[in-house]
This record gives structure tokens, C-alpha cells and sequence, in this order.
């Protein structure tokens, strides 16, 4: 099915647009439409871009190793080229400065770049490594912000919390002094909000401006990890690539800009709502508190509920049919991977969440192949610490009722999240 014509097909497409770009209302409760599109429209065909929301369709996108899909080519998608023409001049020059960033990143590349660029930094990200060198870094972490948090009594903004935790992580990662790291956020966070944009010029000229300052403070972060001379961790792995030639100087800053972006951004929402969604369900928080050797599998099945990145983009390489639907090369392909997170065709009470269930690990919020999550490891690390911190130490917490106002667009995220912090 490619559109609908009847009041209820126009009303689904209107709130799947809204959600698409970010509108705060819907973003409350977007699963609902997310089912609905789905179960209705499940290849979803609007101009010159396709939305898929079937977990079969979204598994074969992220797996796919630019075979029938590009991340690279999305940069002169159509969607995109339609957003330089229809933008004012300045915007339009913005919207590209931001787009040559992006496309030098890891996340955006095909074969053979990705592969070469993924080779150099993965060392650091090995579970071992991973282990020796932040266990016990993010328990200290996590600890301590827990009894700062709890000190002030009554009602404490937990959002806050669950950007700062992994914010501080990744400057224990990247050697970020921790009186940058809110200077470094506000960087991340209006790139965070133009991530996928195509139709808002205000987005694109305020990460262009964020870009700007990030990449000016990265070149000092490089400059004071070669006068360390560090031979371990991220930054120094690709120091080490860059002189050797393996990876481009343009590519090893992109890759730090990323980590920057990408190592808090996803993190910080699976840490705020997946806590907000076990208070909100009594029995799974005190299933845990009573097993807490549950928290791994309940770190999955929150990964799964919550979906951090609602969202990705594609191009389509060739034209080709996807159920009867016509995908012509070029087209913007869109994976909906709260949709797929919550199909019934792979997961048995979908809309339930369920921190005992088996199958909760069929999930795709860390992507699948060639571009399974870099970071994964560390978020993952992150999440069960918390998680299990919490449970130990505050068996009693609870949401604050509120009506929370929401952000972001595939970064669904809370903008303030009260909880009590209980033992």
C-alpha cells in the first residue's frame, strides 16, 4: 500500500510526519502510531521517501552491507537536495557544512571506507578492553552521582542525571575535563536535535554553529593527547591510524565528534526512560530489586521498550519492490525502529514490558552486521550498573506524577524527568 485516502490514512500520515519531525506532543506517546503504521501501512511510500516498520524490513535495512541500501549515498538523496533548494542561502550552506561533517563519520559510511575506519578504532571497544579500563571507572561513576543526586532529598531531576553519568564516561574515555563536559553537551545536544533533519533551517544552522565550536575544542583535545604521548585508549588508537595513514585526519576527527555525539546522546535516553518505564511498572522494578541478577536481560528488554534511536535513514541503491512497493533508487529509506522493537510477528506481547521475557535480545536498537553499535559494550555497561546501583541502594524509588514535556526526534528524550529516590 503506498497512501491512503480515507480521514483515518490522512490522520496516520499527519501524526507519522509530526513524529518524524519531532513534534513534542506526540512524542509522549509515539507507539501507538507506530503500531498503527505498522500493522496498516507497513511499506509506506510519501514522494520520494519510503517507511518501513516491520521488524523483517527494518532487520534487512540495518544488516544490509550496501548491497540494496547506501548510508553514504543519503547525503545527495533526494530528501536532502529538496532541503538545500527550499532553504534561504545561509540555511542552505548550514544545512551542507553540516552534511560534510556527518558523512566523514562512521555511521554514514559504506564499504570500503567503513570497514577500514571501524578496524582502526575498535580495539578500545573490545569487551576486554572494555573491562580493564572503565568497570570500575563507571561503578565509581555511578556511586558517587547517585549519593549527589540523593543528598538534596525529595525531588531530584533525573534527566539531568542520565546525561551527565555518560557524559562523564566518555570524558574518562576521551580525556574531557569534567568542567567542560555542560559546555560539550550543549554542543552534542543541538546536533542532536537537527540529527536527520531535512525540514527545519533553524535546526541546520544551530548544529552548523555547534559543529563549529565542537570541532575547534576537538583539535585541542587531539593536541593535548599528543603532548601526553598516551599510548592507550580511543583518542590515541586513532592518533596512531591518522599517522599511519590508515585512517584520514578528517576521519579520525569525525570519529571523535561522533563518540562525542553518539557515546551520551543514545545513552542518556536509555538510562532516563528505561528508569522512568521500570517505576512506571511496580512489578518489573520489584522483580529486580528482589533478583538483581536480572538487570542484564532487564537492560535488553529496556533497549527493546524503549528503542533510544526511533529512527534511521537509508537511500536505496536500485529500484526494487518491497511488498508490492515500488523503491526507486534514490528514494530516502526510512527504518522505524520502534516499530520493529514492538512487532508481534517476533515478540509476544510487544506493548508489555517484560524484564523476564526470552526474546527480548531479537531487538535491533543497536543495528545489526558491519553496523552493530561501536559502543554497545560501554552502553550496555553503563545500564547494568545504574540499573543494579539503584535497585541495591533505592529499592523505594518512585516517578514524581507529572506531565512531561518531550524532545528530540529519532532521539526521543524527556526534557525533565522528577523521581524520588527512596531506600
Amino acid at each position: 500500500m503506498s497512501s491512503g485516502t480515507s480521514a483515518g490514512a490522512d490522520a496516520l500520515r499527519d501524526d507519522v510526519l509530526a513524529l518524524l519531525a519531532g513534534d513534542g506532543d506526540r512524542l509522549a506517546d509515539p507507539y501507538p502510531t507506530w503500531n498503527r503504521l505498522r500493522e496498516e501501512i507497513p511499506v509506506w511510500k510519501q514522494g520520494d521517501v519510503v517507511i518501513l516498520s516491520r521488524h523483517e524490513h527494518v532487520h534487512q535495512l540495518l544488516g544490509d552491507n550496501n548491497i540494496l541500501y547506501s548510508r553514504q549515498g543519503t547525503k545527495t538523496s533526494a530528501r536532502y537536495e529538496r532541503a538545500k533548494r527550499e532553504f534561504s542561502p545561509h540555511g542552505s550552506a548550514a544545512f551542507g557544512r553540516v552534511l560534510d561533517q556527518e558523512f566523514h563519520q562512521l555511521v554514514r559510511m559504506d564499504p570500503p571506507d567503513h570497514p577500514r575506519v571501524r578496524r582502526a578504532v575498535q580495539p578500545p571497544f573490545s569487551a576486554r578492553n572494555l573491562a580493564r579500563e572503565m568497570q570500575d571507572k563507571v561503578s565509581e561513576r555511578v556511586d558517587r552521582n547517585l549519593t549527589a543526586l540523593a543528598a538534596g532529598g525529595g525531588e531530584a531531576d533525573f534527566k539531568k542525571f542520565a546525561y551527565s553519568l555518560p557524559l562523564q564516561v566518555l570524558g574518562d574515555l576521551l580525556g574531557i575535563p569534567i568542567d567542560d563536559l555542560d559546555m560539550v553537551h550543549s554542543w552534542a545536544q543541538k546536533i542532536a536535535e537537527n540529527k536527520f533533519n531535512a525540514d527545519s533551517e533553524r535546526a541546520a544552522v544551530e548544529a552548523d554553529e555547534a559543529y563549529r565550536h565542537l570541532m575547534t575544542y576537538i583539535d585541542v583535545l587531539v593536541a593535548r593527547q599528543r603532548a601526553s604521548g598516551s599510548e592507550t585508549g580511543l583518542v590515541a588508537a586513532l592518533l596512531e591510524s591518522e599517522d599511519s595513514g590508515v585512517v584520514s585526519h578528517e576521519e579520525a576527527m569525525a570519529m571523535m565528534a561522533l563518540m562525542i555525539f553518539a557515546g551520551h546522546e543514545t545513552t542518556s535516553n536509555l538510562l532516563a526512560i528505561g528508569l522512568l518505564e521500570l517505576l512506571r511498572h511496580p512489578d518489573q522494578w520489584d522483580l529486580l530489586v528482589a533478583e538483581p541478577e536480572r538487570v542484564p536481560a532487564a537492560v535488553e528488554e529496556l533497549l527493546r521498550f524503549v528503542t533510544p534511536a526511533h529512527f534511521l535513514p537509508y537511500v536505496a541503491k536500485e529500484g526494487r519492490e518491497v511488498d508490492g512497493v515500488a523503491v526507486e533508487a534514490g528514494d530516502t529509506v526510512i527504518g522505524v525502529l520502534a516499530a520493529a522493537n514492538r512487532d508481534p510477528a517476533v515478540f509476544a506481547r510487544p506493548d508489555e514490558l517484560d524484564v523476564a521475557r526470552s526474546d527480548s535480545r531479537a531487538h535491533v536498537s543497536l543495528g545489526l552486521g558491519p553496523h552493530f553499535c561501536l559502543g554497545a559494550g560501554l552502553a550496555r555497561m553503563e545500564a547494568t550498573a545504574l540499573f543494579g546501583t539503584i535497585a541495591r541502594r533505592f529499592p523505594g524509588a518512585r516517578p514524581v506524577e507529572a506531565d512531561l514535556r518531550w524532545g528530540g526526534r529519532s532521539l526521543r528524550t524527556p526534557l525533565a524527568m522528577p523521581v524520588r529516590l527512596l531506600g
